[in-house]
């Protein structure tokens, strides 16, 4: 269960480390980076049960005991609460087999090191008949303490365990952290592991599929631009999105911006109190109120679904030809109602579009009924 905990986790950083790169979305930031906590604290649990269930295992009182004597001992530099993990060549003496050196390595309380220099005779478990590993027993049962003792003051050919040059050797197999054999590992897990992990990171971006498909279209397409807000061909799509939130069709502004869109309507509908509302990240959001409120409400509201959105990527070209900054390095596009009534005394809708480069800008207005320029500066 932790293992799969630990490939949910992980998968779903990886996929909100992705949702985040390509979306911006803080959301996705916040996200990934709890994913991956709860996949590596979860990853770390399953290794550490993993290997209690191995050290349960291994000092099984059914697995054989055998005497050995310490030829080498060295510390690797690697301590778990100040206890050094030492390697040791041991030359084991199976009661039922010939004997063998092999190379152990294992977590040694500091205590017990002085009894595990070179020449020391221990006790060790091999849990496992058919594999070299060994398991050290620094508190073996009473008479194997005495065999251990016997076998530490004979000599010669008295010795049960032989010259370490006499004794075949016998690699360990694969040894946890703590110093047991590993369990054999089932390729299947593995499977599941990755399997799980991918449709964790897959599900994780659900959300995101629409931008980063817009964004691949675009990149292929050799507009990156056109992934983003203002210059996309979302803009009714956007717009309906608003209109929902908002509960009605009467806006008193509408601006796009690169990556996200901006909007002031009524608090409610029918409401003479003006909010904001915003669009990005392929999500609406009420703002609160709007920081400075129109004196004439009423006046500037106009119907978003009687002005044609599809246009706007029309309008910054016309805006480009008129301005001559043909590369802007931003751009955008607000809807509003006109400052000044015209010859028919009503305030017609008007489409503002802002050009900036690095050495001007410059600002046209069109008619959003007649796409007619009005102004520009």
């Amino acid at each position: 269960m932790l293992r799969l905990l630990s490939a949910i986790g992980l998968g779903a950083a990886a996929g909100g480390l992705i949702g985040w790169i390509a979306t911006g979305d803080p959301r996705y930031s916040m996200f990934w980076g709890i994913a991956l906590t709860i996949g590596l604290l979860a990853g770390t649990a399953s290794v550490f049960t993993t290997s209690r269930r191995a050290v349960a295992a291994a000092t099984d009182p059914t697995g054989e005991l055998a005497l050995a004597r310490v030829e080498r001992i060295r510390r690797t530099g690697m301590t778990i609460n100040d206890q050094p993990q030492c390697v040791l060549v041991l030359t084991v003496a199976p009661r039922h087999r010939a004997a063998y050196t092999t190379v152990h390595r294992e977590i040694v309380d500091l205590v017990a090191l002085p009894r595990l220099q070179p020449g020391c005779v221990v006790v060790v478990r091999r849990p496992v008949e058919s594999k070299a590993n060994v398991v050290l027993v620094m508190d073996p049962p009473d008479d194997w303490e005495r065999l251990r003792e016997a076998e530490r003051l004979r000599a010669g050919a008295d010795r049960t365990i032989p010259l370490a040059a006499t004794a075949q050797a016998w690699p360990s197999e694969p040894e946890t952290l703590l110093g047991v054999p590993k369990a054999t590992s089932n390729p299947l897990h593995a499977v599941v592991f990755a399997l799980v992990l991918v449709i964790a990171a897959a599900a994780t971006l659900v959300p995101a599929y629409g931008t980063i498909g817009r964004s691949i279209t675009a990149i292929a397409a050799g507009d990156p631009a056109a992934a983003g807000v203002v210059e996309g061909d979302r803009h009714d799509e956007i717009v309906d999105a608003l209109v929902r939130e908002v509960g009605g069709p009467q806006f008193t502004s509408v601006g796009f911006y690169d990556g996200y869109a901006l909007a002031t309507a009524p608090s409610t509908p029918g409401a003479l109190t003006i909010d904001d509302y915003q669009y990005r990240y392929d999500r609406t959001e009420h703002q609160g109120p709007e920081l400075i409120q129109p004196d004439d409400p009423a006046a500037e509201l106009f119907d978003v679904t009687a002005v044609d959105f599809t246009q706007v990527r029309e309008l910054i070209a016309a805006a480009q030809h008129e301005s001559g900054i043909a590369d802007p390095e931003s751009v955008i596009v607000r809807f509003q109602r006109a400052g000044v009534a015209d010859e028919s005394g009503s305030r017609p809708v008007q489409a503002m579009v802002l050009l900036d480069s690095a050495y001007e800008d410059a600002s046209v207005t069109f008619d959003a009924t007649t796409g007619a320029v009005v102004s520009r500066s």
